[in-house]
């Protein structure tokens, strides 16, 4: 049953289980780090498109559709701010737009977006029609999932504002955070061992030594973006959780500059074309992204408990223990995910997947990856939900990812046994094989943790006393 504040500054439960902001902090983060990054990507391969065919006729049209992408990605972003943050009322300050406003225009913008795509790559480029189909879906996937839950009733009481959750939703960012730390560990882990494996030639060389700093820097960051996490998932002190996090962040702004400018370095002495430049500018933006947004988010939830001082809502942990961050992370990763499985299923073919797939190369039919993300989906959209089963249909989906992941990556650890020791291309394949794993485990420790409810309490005067 829902429940009204009791005027003690307590926070209000919608229903049991579920966190007071139906999980929706965790998807304004996620949506403010997909929408940058794809920008970054977008606008990368625009310039590089800019660089390699401006001969092409064709050229003034793939720019088209990619800036159509870098601002289908700004908007993106936008509504994600707009979730944590509310949207500035600025001239409209009698009749401000509630913060499910940018949610409602990116939902527009993208189905736009994907039917102005379709229709170029049909007429343009003559791609052919089942694929540009399965193109148009993939585009339209996520905004009709987020359509789907704009639609529902429980989000009507947001029209105005979006209440912070009992814990002001830090423990589902520490999720978020554990689990993409964890996978930024494996990922610069492994090119660091790639470099190390090079030797002396490679080391002994300007541009090696430069490589081998960005990495290092690199790593240092991307362990302590998991120490964060790991803090916030079991620190009772808010105030410790919001110190390991801002921690993080400083670190993560000075390193992407740090590295990037190793990165330059390196590009200067190897005489690189323009595009290496362009490359290291977008490689910065990215790396800024992630620390910029986790800064804002716990700074300005701490910062808004310490202004309201004794008034300030008594915080415990939430009832979902942050598992709504996690749903929301398990659909929008399927929904990705399924992006880029849906033009090849609807475009036909021949049962055989021999290309990279989820960042391994893998020989069995794309049919088991299909499977997997839809199972995927559904448990995240049960944990967003918290029903009744969600705990348990999320460690099914974990065991059975787990089992069908090691089922898609056997070959390939067959060919790593056959290189009879640990070397280049051996840790080239073992890194992204860890990686697939990352989700399905942390689902699967997260999911069924033992916790306890934690509280801090304040001492208030008696009304009247």
């Amino acid at each position: 049953m829902p429940t009204e504040n009791d005027g003690e500054g307590v926070v209000a439960l919608p229903e049991a289980g579920v966190p007071a902001d139906q999980g929706l902090s965790s998807l304004g983060l996620i949506m403010q780090l997909g929408g940058t990054v794809f920008a970054g990507a977008a606008t990368l391969y625009a310039f590089m498109q800019m660089i390699e065919r401006h001969t092409r006729d064709d050229a003034m049209w793939m720019l088209l559709v990619l800036g159509l992408c870098v601002g289908r990605s700004f908007v993106h972003r936008a509504a994600g701010t707009e979730l944590l943050y509310g949207r500035p009322t600025g001239f409209n300050a009698e009749h401000p737009a509630g913060p499910l406003t940018g949610l409602r225009r990116y939902i527009a913008v993208g189905i736009a977006h994907a039917l102005v795509i379709v229709l170029i790559a049909r007429f343009k480029f003559h791609m052919p029609g089942l694929l540009v189909l399965g193109v148009g879906v993939a585009l339209t996937l996520w905004p009709v999932v987020l359509a789907l839950y704009a639609a529902r009733g429980r989000f009507r009481r947001f029209a105005t504002e979006v209440p912070m959750s009992e814990d002001k939703g830090f423990e589902a960012a520490s999720i978020l955070m554990t689990v993409l730390g964890v996978c930024g560990v494996l990922a610069t882990g492994t090119f660091l061992v790639v470099l190390l494996e090079q030797g002396n030639e490679v080391l002994s060389r300007g541009f090696g030594v430069l490589l081998m700093f960005a990495l290092v820097m690199l790593l240092i960051r991307s362990v302590l973006h998991v120490r964060a996490g790991a803090a916030g998932l079991r620190e009772t002190s808010l105030d410790r959780a919001v110190e390991h996090a801002n921690r993080y962040a400083n670190f993560g702004v000075i390193s992407a500059f740090c590295a990037s400018g190793a990165l330059l370095l390196m590009m200067m002495t190897e005489h690189v074309e323009l595009f290496g430049f362009v490359l290291i500018t977008g490689v910065c933006w990215m790396l800024l992204t992630w620390p910029m947004i986790v800064r804002r988010f716990f700074s300005d939830r701490q910062f808004a408990d310490i202004l309201a001082g004794d008034n300030a809502a008594v915080h415990r942990r939430a009832p979902d223990a942050g598992l709504t961050g996690l749903g929301w992370l398990l659909l929008a990763h399927a929904v990705f995910s399924g992006g880029l499985l849906l033009p090849q299923l609807v475009g036909g073919v021949d049962g055989r997947w021999d290309v990279f797939s989820f960042g391994v190369p893998v020989l069995r039919s794309i049919w088991w990856s299909a499977g997997l993300v839809t199972l995927q989906a559904w448990a995240g959209f049960e944990l967003v939900r918290m029903s009744g089963p969600s705990r348990i249909i999320a460690t099914l989906y974990a065991v059975v990812a787990a089992v069908v992941t090691a089922y898609l990556v056997w070959p390939v650890w067959e060919l790593v046994k056959e290189m009879h020791g640990i070397g280049e291309k051996s840790v080239l394949l073992l890194g992204p094989i860890a990686i697939q794993f990352v989700i399905p485990v942390a689902t699967l420790l997260l999911v069924n943790r033992k916790i306890a409810p934690t509280a801090r309490a304040r001492f208030r005067p008696r009304p009247g006393a």
